[in-house]
């Protein structure tokens, strides 16, 4: 009996061992699957870090390795290490150009976020009209750059159609170009009803992402507008305002053409900036090293810029979940 119950045991053991076999077979066919699906993603990534990789990040490398050299298009560069920074720190022009560019930043910024967020208030009214206000608005950020510039150069002319409505109020010519103190007023103006609309579809978009539920409850608490936009608006709108200000600042960090065509730098230097210093110093002079160590200057201000911007985020985010 023993002999029988003995030969019966590799017969109740067999099932065990073919689940097993069964199981690792499984989990092989999961590893080959996982490890194919892998490859399909990689191969749909690949072409996108390709491009980032030989016209992004690879020109970004080469102009920090150039911001080293003296190169001047002609002969090979020549290793220099940080002479070309140590030129950009005594040159007057580059602190100039580099005030300007705060002053640019900080004044486009904060008027585009300004004139987004009341464009975006008004039509999330529900005024009638307000829907073809948007569209009419937004068309302004469908018009080529250059075009915008070109126009608005002709407007702020000295006898251009907006002295021309000015002058029933009293208001006598202003050389809003040619002045050193409304040259970068005026471009800072002009730059925000060029971009705001697009903006301002931003924000209604996080506005109309809010529930109405909050709202409500604020109002039948006591809550005026006054309140209801600061208690409610604001907290929820917060990601939304973030994404436009570091998008709005990186924008103006980048901008060439509007103080390049409305005032070519002038009067003086009043609205150069580090871009048109950049183009100036690298194809004007042939100081490719000196145009390199800028861009390097003015990656490393947008870099501490956003990181800043995100650590304050943050910050405050943490804080509304408390």
């Amino acid at each position: 009996m023993s002999t029988a119950h003995s030969a019966r045991l590799p017969d109740a053991a067999a099932p065990d061992r073919g689940e097993r076999a069964a199981g690792a077979r499984l989990r092989r066919g999961g590893l080959r699957f996982g490890r194919r699906l892998q490859l399909v993603g990689a191969a749909f990534v690949l072409p996108a870090l390709l491009f980032f990789l030989a016209f992004k990040f690879g020109p970004m490398l080469w102009a920090m390795e150039l911001s080293l050299s003296a190169y001047d298009m002609v002969s090979a560069p020549r290793f220099v290490g940080l002479e070309n920074y140590a030129k950009l720190a005594e040159d007057p022009v580059f602190r100039a150009s580099l005030i300007n560019t705060f002053v640019y930043i900080a004044g486009s910024t904060a008027l585009i976020t300004l004139a987004g967020l009341a464009l975006a208030l008004a039509i999330n009214t529900a005024v009638p009209g307000a829907r073809h206000c948007m569209t009419a608005m937004f068309l302004t950020n469908l018009m080529p750059i250059i075009a915008v510039t070109l126009v608005w150069r002709f407007l702020l002319h000295p006898f251009g159609l907006v002295n021309q409505l000015l002058q029933p109020f009293g208001v006598g010519r202003v050389d809003w170009l040619t002045d050193e103190n409304l040259a970068m007023p005026a471009i800072i103006a002009v730059t925000a009803w060029r971009f705001a609309p697009y903006f301002m579809v931003v924000f209604l978009a996080g506005l109309l992402a809010i529930p109405k539920d909050y709202y409500e409850a604020a109002e039948i608490d006591g809550a005026g507008v006054v309140r209801r936009f600061v208690h409610v608006t604001l907290p929820l709108l917060m990601p939304t305002l973030f994404f436009v200000v570091v998008v709005s600042a990186l924008l103006a960090s980048r901008i060439f053409l509007m103080p390049y065509i409305m005032t070519g730098g002038g009067p003086g230097d009043a609205t150069r900036v580090l871009s048109m210093l950049i183009y100036e110093t690298g194809f004007s002079y042939l100081k490719m090293g000196e145009a390199a160590a800028i861009s390097v200057v003015l990656f490393a201000i947008m870099l501490v810029f956003t990181v800043l911007q995100m650590q304050i985020f943050m910050r405050s985010e943490r804080a509304h979940l408390r």
